[in-house]
């Protein structure tokens, strides 16, 4: 998972090579967590994971979060790495799909596929 704007040190096994990320707060502008999975079946459960820790961090209920990590896995591709984005947004949380742009190019947008509110 990537993590942006800001930096806390995190301690691995080698000290030397620490990486840097954030904590997302609701106070600051946009921020966004990152996940790239590969289109590895048993690996499609850490969508959810992130949207569940999301929800818990934004202090959303957990009504309908079992139907919202559902749909967030069906989006997972089978063949191609899936890039997911979570962010804080007002009293909930956004979880939005990489996909590509109609019309045969290599640009990509973002598509709002689950939004948990409080």
């Amino acid at each position: 998972m990537h993590l942006t704007n800001g930096a806390r040190g995190y301690r691995q096994k080698c000290p030397s090579k620490v990486k840097k990320g954030i904590g997302l707060t609701e106070n600051s502008p946009q921020e966004y967590a990152y996940l790239r999975l590969p289109p590895h079946e048993e690996l499609r459960s850490c969508a959810g994971l992130v949207l569940a820790g999301m929800a818990a961090r934004a202090r959303v209920g957990v009504g309908g979060l079992e139907e919202a990590v559902e749909v967030l896995e069906g989006f997972h591709a089978d063949d191609a790495p899936t890039r997911f984005r979570f962010s804080l947004a007002g009293e909930g949380v956004l979880a939005e799909v990489e996909e590509s742009t109609s019309g045969g190019s290599e640009e990509t947008r973002w598509r709002t596929v689950v939004e948990l509110v409080s």
